[in-house]
């Protein structure tokens, strides 16, 4: 990388509040092609002003002038950091492993929502019988649930769950909102179609599943004990 790019660069990452402001706009009315044609240089800005609607449109242009959508790279960066937070926690993964599964067995089970306060996976009911309509609801949920599509739930769960854990510290899954959280997303990247009959929520963190009772309080339904160890290791 030339050192006037890396230069440029370094400032766009260290400037802060207004000086920040100015010193993109600088660079836009300079519109000089070796920096605003530079990917690297784009992915700095965008980095730091994806949240500001005027500085956004631009850039944004400037990647379709280059040949790249800004959110795609963007999501390339994202990801790639939640690769590595999963690298250093892999206790989450075991986390998230044990969640997705719940979520499935939801998706065939849907009015089995009850759970054993000791231990995950969810006790089912064994001698629940569900009336008609609520047997016609889950035979629909089984059609749709293919191998493929249970594979894409999973996938696309999982990696939703772990960025949020990375960005937020916990993840909340709501059968009552699940159109506009990481539940939604998905089942959108599934095409799933599905139904959640049972008001549920689920709370996921590093090392431990939180679900909601009858009485909408949250219960701690698995805690990973590794990940506890971990923590008494690191203090000693």
């Amino acid at each position: 990388m030339e050192k006037e790019v890396q230069e440029v660069i370094n400032k766009i990452n260290e400037l802060r509040g207004k000086e920040f402001g100015q010193y993109i706009d600088y660079l836009i009315n300079q519109n000089d092609p070796k920096i605003m044609k530079n990917k690297e240089v784009l992915i700095a800005i965008a980095q730091r002003v994806n949240d500001y609607g005027y500085h956004q449109r631009i850039i944004k242009s400037k990647f379709e002038d280059i040949g790249l959508s800004m959110r795609d790279e963007l999501d390339k960066i994202d990801q790639a950091k939640t690769m590595v937070f999963l690298e250093e926690h892999p206790e989450l993964s075991e986390i998230i492993d044990i969640a997705t599964k719940w979520w499935i067995e939801v998706i065939k089970k849907p009015y089995f929502a009850n759970y054993n306060s000791q231990q995950m996976p969810i006790e089912m009911g064994i001698w629940f019988q569900p009336t008609p309509s609520e047997k016609k609801i889950e035979d629909r949920n089984n059609q749709m649930l293919t191998k493929e599509k249970e594979k894409a739930f999973v996938e696309s769960l999982s990696y939703e769950i772990a960025d949020r854990v990375r960005k937020e510290g916990s993840c909340k899954l709501s059968a009552d909102t699940f159109g506009f959280d990481v539940l939604g997303k998905a089942l959108e990247e599934a095409d799933l179609r599905v139904s959640f009959p049972k008001k549920i929520t689920m709370i996921v963190t590093t090392n431990q599943i939180k679900l909601s009772n009858s009485n909408n309080n949250l219960d701690i339904v698995y805690t990973n004990d590794s990940s506890k160890e971990n923590d008494s290791n690191k203090k000693m």
